[in-house]
């Protein structure tokens, strides 16, 4: 139990920069960190539902409330899951072999692809988020979709193959199980059944949505990339949550 306690710490501390008075990382709790993981989609989408709230409660313009509403999770997630984004769309944009796309996604250069695909990625996100604010009726599902994200990335970071030269993707899986993958599918499960009973029908299509541009998202990438590694966790998280946006936004 205290290493699953250190496990949860040490998800909030690295995946987060909300503060922590107490701060620890230890090697024999690094495998509890990927099962507790969807517990942060539920802290990130709390507070990004706070900012919402405390937005609203001023009567700020609605564009104001809609750009803070969308900017929060980058900002509470200390845009981590951005830069996996960028460098993979650096990488896979660049339509080369998959060994000169390695080297583009391990280079710390801003390459053009990637600044283009923020661009467009916060177009997207920025506007859906902005239809679900003026309709003012599924600004709850931002609680939820950082969830089933994370949920995902969790269960295709243990269960697929790693790449090589990703060493954090295999310190991630050490000491983890069959009862990680239970866990992770579980919190998932819970996540979609709280879409279906606030949204119906519609939420099904929203939950079967993110969970196929993960999947596909991911599985594009493995095979460009040969493997599974934290930036293409990053990537699918972020492409999984705009088509989430973007459908509650028009469903």
């Amino acid at each position: 139990m205290k290493n699953l306690i250190k496990g949860f710490i040490m998800d909030i501390t690295m995946f987060t920069i909300l503060p922590m008075p107490y701060k620890v990382w230890e090697d024999n709790a690094v495998c509890h960190m990927m099962k507790l993981y969807p517990i942060i989609g539920l802290i990130v989408g709390s507070v990004n539902y706070l900012v919402y709230i405390i937005a609203n409660y001023f009567n700020l313009p609605l564009i104001i409330i809609s750009a803070l509403t969308m900017i929060a999770p980058f900002i509470i997630t200390g845009m981590l899951h951005l830069d996996g984004f960028m460098d993979v769309c650096d990488a896979l944009l660049s339509r080369r072999d998959k060994k000169e796309k390695i080297r583009i996604l391990k280079d710390p250069n801003t390459g053009a692809f990637s600044v283009i695909s923020l661009g467009i990625l916060f177009i997207i996100n920025f506007s859906s988020v902005y239809s679900i604010i003026e309709g003012n009726e599924n600004i709850i599902g931002i609680i939820i979709i950082p969830i089933i994200s994370r949920a995902l990335m969790g269960y295709m970071l243990l269960k697929k193959d790693t790449m090589k030269e990703s060493s954090l993707g295999s310190y991630f899986k050490t000491g983890t199980g069959k009862i990680d993958i239970v866990v992770l599918n579980f919190l998932l499960l819970l996540a979609l059944i709280a879409l279906i009973f606030l949204f119906g029908i519609s939420g099904i299509i929203l939950g079967g949505c993110i969970i196929l541009s993960a999947i596909i998202s991911v599985n594009k990438s493995i095979k460009e990339l040969g493997g599974m590694s934290g930036d293409i966790a990053g990537y699918g998280l972020v492409i999984s949550e705009a088509v989430g946006l973007f459908i509650l936004a028009v469903i």
